[in-house]
């Protein structure tokens, strides 16, 4: 029952076409490409990860703290593949009801897989810089997302964007969002990554609509993992899965 679920959870969002999944955001991943995976669970919800080590994904908490069982989906070039989570790890901060109010909290998960991801995904360089990022400061975001909140059909077709910082939020997270225009990340690109260059600086957690509304397109929330490295380090390790620089 759990790969037949997984199994057509992973084929639904596989047969997405090319729509702007992240709001206003382009085809492929840019520099995220080799790094961004898509996870799915038997509770019909999806959200997007980073690898981090060939059998380790770094993603949002509240993606993969509902019980449910998860695995990243292959999806392009034929029927959706899974790789089942062995394990999942929780960043004992997190705060359910913080998150979904919106507060600052460590928004932060690991998932340990059953199997080394294919030779075509690398594990992306983490930061471990724990200082806030400037106004202004140049965000690339990317995921499996929706191009609008409730458009399943959307999902599934990688896609990224370029997202200015606008601010900071409890001294842990990253606000982005455009000058002008719908912008950002929407359902399903939680878990996502946010690099700078190169260097993975953090994971996409939530999204607004216009004004605060609720939605997609407004101000994408991200939590900085410069500033949780040593859970991420030490937490990798016991997974049995240790973080090369």
């Amino acid at each position: 029952m759990f790969g037949i679920a997984l199994l057509c959870a992973a084929a639904l969002l596989g047969k997405a076409g090319p729509a702007q999944a992240i709001i206003g955001g382009r085809p492929g991943g840019g520099v995220a490409t080799a790094h961004t995976v898509m996870i799915v669970s038997t509770r019909g919800a999806s959200c997007s990860g980073t690898l981090i080590a060939p059998d380790l994904v770094l993603t949002a908490a509240h993606c993969l703290a509902p019980a449910g069982n998860y695995a990243v989906a292959l999806v392009g070039g034929g029927t959706p593949r899974l790789v089942p989570a062995l394990r999942i790890a929780i960043h004992p901060r997190f705060d359910r009801e913080q998150f979904h109010t919106r507060r600052p909290t460590p928004d932060l998960a690991l998932m340990k897989l059953s199997e080394v991801l294919p030779a075509s995904f690398r594990p992306a360089r983490l930061s471990a810089d724990p200082s806030l990022p400037a106004r202004g400061t140049d965000f690339l975001i990317a995921g499996y997302g929706m191009e609008a909140d409730g458009a399943e059909a959307t999902a599934g077709t990688l896609r990224s964007v370029n997202l200015p910082s606008i601010g900071t939020t409890g001294g842990i997270m990253v606000r982005l969002a455009p000058v002008m225009g719908l912008v950002g990340a929407c359902t399903g690109d939680s878990g996502g990554p946010a690099f700078l260059g190169s260097v993975l600086t953090g994971v996409v957690g939530w999204a607004t609509g216009p004004g605060g509304t609720r939605g997609c397109g407004g101000v994408t929330g991200v939590t900085l993992v410069g500033l949780h490295r040593d859970w991420i380090d030490s937490t990798a390790a016991k997974l049995g899965s240790p973080l090369k620089e």
